[in-house]
């Protein structure tokens, strides 16, 4: 009998498109993703921004999630006050997404989570956000170059799927990490000490949260397409 294609559920935002003058809000995710996880022999499907309730349902549905890249997480969500430096914030999508990583985490649906994905995976297992870093990890350059290098920890499992300590990554996040969630571990850091990628603690659980974005260099980095395919290789046991 032939394998089931696991179901893999891909985080959306809500971007305004014009069309003949008039604006109407549309469901909005990097066509990057959807080109990923095609092709890992994965079926990718997105998930509009909704409730709670839904996020219930597409748990239901999903044999592994991909939270995406996008807005800042409100710092209510961390219990901080705004600063300055914050960005554009989306409470409904935060409204979908934590509720998402929670279900998921209890249902030990395998979870991947790229730079705003790293962020909600954090905050809704406890952690908090250092709201903005400056510039430094914000490249300039084109996104599908990598031009910023990462010290890998040898105990985590990031090093076994990349099989050396440094990595050459595409950084575009201008927040970061501040408390680490008491479930997690980190798996990379920047020259600077900023954690670039985390993972479970616990065996019995695929977490992945990266800084950087895999689904942007899959077709030029081996280290990208093997992260990727164990991915699937997860939400593939995971398969209902």
């Amino acid at each position: 009998m032939k394998k089931k294609k696991p179901i893999i559920g891909l985080t959306s935002s809500i971007l305004d498109i014009e069309v003949k003058g008039e604006v109407n809000p549309a469901v909005h995710t990097n066509h990057q993703y959807v080109k990923a996880v095609t092709e890992i022999g994965g079926i990718p499907i997105v998930i509009p921004v909704s409730n709670e309730d839904m996020a219930k349902e597409y748990i239901d549905i999903c044999d592994g999630l991909i939270f995406t890249s996008g807005e800042d997480v409100d710092p209510s969500r961390y219990n901080q006050e705004p600063e300055e430096e914050l960005q554009e914030i989306n409470f409904a999508r935060d409204e979908t997404e934590i509720p998402l990583a929670k279900y998921a985490i209890e249902k030990k649906v395998p979870i991947m989570g790229t730079c705003r994905g790293l962020g909600i995976i954090n905050v809704a297992l406890g952690g908090t956000m250092k709201q903005d870093l400056g510039s430094g990890h914000n490249q300039e350059a084109y996104r599908k170059l990598p031009t910023h290098e990462i010290d890998i920890k040898e105990d985590s499992q990031l090093y076994h799927l990349f099989g050396e300590k440094k990595a050459m990554v595409n950084s575009k996040h201008h927040q970061a990490v501040d408390k680490l969630a008491d479930s997690l571990s980190v798996a990379a850091i920047s020259d600077d000490d900023v954690i670039e990628a985390v993972e479970s603690n616990k065996k019995d659980q695929f977490i992945l949260g990266l800084q950087f974005h895999p689904e942007e260099l899959f077709a030029i980095d081996s280290k990208m397409l093997n992260l990727l395919m164990s991915f699937r290789q997860a939400c593939e046991k995971n398969a209902r």
